[in-house]
């Protein structure tokens, strides 16, 4: 197992829950020591942290995975076993287990597969913003409480929260989170498409719905390599968080430090929460 891989079943191993997301805090920090010039966490957990320094005119790219799982924390032993992805291959893959009965448990990919690629994207990239929020999985309500100054200086959002292999967001609860034929997801089109991400849908709620209504810039949400999530058979397919890994790198290549503008438009905004 490379370094890669075992960082990806260490935070898989780590239990996190709505409102109990302390452990997985813990390790974000700790993992990610001397990798920024600066981490924050907030009053109620989320974290924040920025890489580098954008010269005036300039911009950040930022990405974003929630911390909180829907599964109950438990001692847990993360096993790699083949297991299939979307297309219906067997490949290595994180399932959980109970420590005491040995019964499956919820590994938490979703969404902790997306926490593991935005801290590899921090190893990797050096000018970027990291928003880990709680609380997604009730309501996405740390994002609501999103520190607004931190985003102010950001060009565009990349989320992973989607399922499987080959999924992303066109609109979260008919939120759009690009314009559909705008400069922004034309340039990146191709690169999605050629990393397999062919199932561009309408999805319920994650983060980027919110942070699209608050602020001005463009959001994407892509498949973070998640099966059977909610369930307690849920597992993670090594390879299909690695590509969109990939996928992410190669988007910031394009986009570099620009800001993209996408303001919703008030019949855009879908709000079911108080």
């Amino acid at each position: 197992m490379n370094d890669q891989t075992k960082r990806l079943k260490d935070l898989l191993s780590v239990p996190t829950y709505t409102w109990e997301e302390d452990e997985l805090i813990l390790h974000v920090v700790e993992s990610t020591e001397n990798l920024h010039d600066e981490i924050k966490i907030d009053e109620i957990g989320n974290i924040y942290i920025t890489k580098g320094k954008c010269e005036p005119g300039t911009y950040y790219p930022c990405f974003v995975a929630h911390l909180d799982t829907v599964h109950r924390k438990v001692d847990m032993v993360v096993k790699e076993e083949r297991l299939t992805n979307a297309q219906g291959e067997l490949k290595p893959a994180f399932k959980a287990y109970e420590e005491i009965s040995g019964d499956p448990t919820g590994i938490g990919g979703d969404d902790k597969a997306g926490v593991f690629i935005c801290l590899e994207l921090l190893r990797e990239i050096d000018n970027c913003k990291i928003f880990l929020p709680v609380a997604e999985e009730t309501g996405c309500h740390g994002s609501r409480k999103a520190t607004p100054d931190f985003f102010k200086d950001v060009g565009y959002a990349i989320q992973f929260d989607s399922t499987e292999n080959n999924t992303m967001s066109k609109t979260l609860m008919g939120v759009q989170l690009f314009e559909s034929e705008g400069d922004f997801i034309k340039e990146v089109k191709e690169v999605i498409l050629e990393h397999g991400i062919t199932d561009w849908l309408h999805h319920p709620y994650t983060d980027t719905m919110i942070l699209k209504n608050l602020f001005d810039f463009s959001c994407l949400n892509f498949a973070a390599g998640y099966y059977r999530y909610h369930t307690q058979h849920e597992y993670v397919v090594i390879e299909d968080t690695l590509n969109t890994l990939s996928l992410a790198k190669e988007i910031v290549k394009i986009l570099g430090n620009k800001k993209y503008n996408h303001t919703n438009k008030p019949q855009e905004h879908n709000f079911l929460f108080s």
